[in-house]
């Protein structure tokens, strides 16, 4: 069904490009929706619930622990409990945890785009409104799409400041993200463009602004260690790299092996991420 509906996409864009960029907002905002195991939901038992609303939206979050406080973002598509095998040693070594389901993911409630559609502005904005709850912030951990989410909140926003930030397996590009968008659609360059206008209209912002490398020259940014896997096929490692490249005070740390998911349960990552939010790397 959704080859027919990319190929219908592909004529469209050609005879009518306006309406195949409308049309491709479809897909560019829809979200996987994972499975939640049951190992998930009770690990998530075990944390404090609460909540927060995000432009009318119940967002659901959990909290661990006491102290200074990390908060834990997902990517595009995930959810909090992916982020598990942070939790245990980041309370071990002092903080409270605190993970989050973005809006469209896990148990929060629908973005305003409605159910199976989301934006990273709406990351953004949960992390923020989490943030809010928590004064004393010592780090931020993300995962792929979370880390452009949380590096355009501490950028476009006074409200979030943090000691240090973890980005693992980060989305850094918008435009690398976008030319493959358009070559699997195979939406002409008009309608690329459309759509381009189209969501900067909406939503208020330039896609230029998203390149989260570019992003540390247009605020103060605190230290940051990068994590990312050289065999990731979800989000390019040289995303990661270029990040470490421009921000001031970042580490890359290379890994091998370990793509885009299970390098969030590997014990050496958890380790180096939790010693240098600690400040002991």
């Amino acid at each position: 069904m959704r080859k027919l509906q990319w190929f219908a996409l592909r004529v469209l864009s050609a005879v009518a490009p306006g309406r195949a960029a409308r049309l491709a907002e479809r897909f560019w905002f829809a979200i996987p929706h994972p499975r939640i195991g049951d190992d998930a939901r009770k690990f998530l038992d075990t944390g404090t619930p609460f909540e927060v609303s995000v432009d009318g939206t119940p967002v659901a979050g959990w909290r661990w622990g006491s102290g200074p406080t990390v908060l834990l973002l997902h990517g595009w598509g995930g959810y909090g409990a992916q982020l598990q095998a942070f939790v245990e040693p980041l309370t071990r070594a002092g903080f409270q945890a605190v993970i989050m389901d973005a809006p469209s993911h896990g148990m929060s409630g629908p973005s305003q785009r409605g159910p199976g559609q989301a934006t990273l502005f709406d990351f953004s904005n949960a992390l923020l409104a989490v943030a809010k709850e928590s004064p004393d912030i010592a780090g931020v951990l993300a995962h792929s799409g979370g880390c452009a989410a949380a590096a355009w909140a501490l950028t476009k926003s006074q409200e979030l400041r943090v000691r240090r930030m973890v980005f693992i397996a980060p989305f850094g590009s918008a435009a690398r993200y976008m030319g493959i968008f358009q070559q699997m659609l195979g939406l002409s360059d008009r309608a690329m463009r459309q759509f381009r206008a189209n969501t900067e209209r909406e939503y208020h912002f330039s896609w230029d602004d998203f390149e989260v490398p570019a992003m540390a020259s247009k605020a103060k940014t605190p230290p940051v260690l990068v994590i990312h896997d050289k065999g990731d096929r979800e989000t390019a490692w040289q995303d990661g790299a270029d990040i470490a490249a421009k921000w001031p005070n970042a580490t890359l740390h290379t890994t091998n092996g370990l793509g885009h998911n299970r390098i969030l349960r590997d014990p050496a990552v958890v380790d180096s991420a939790v010693r240098f939010l600690s400040g002991r790397d």
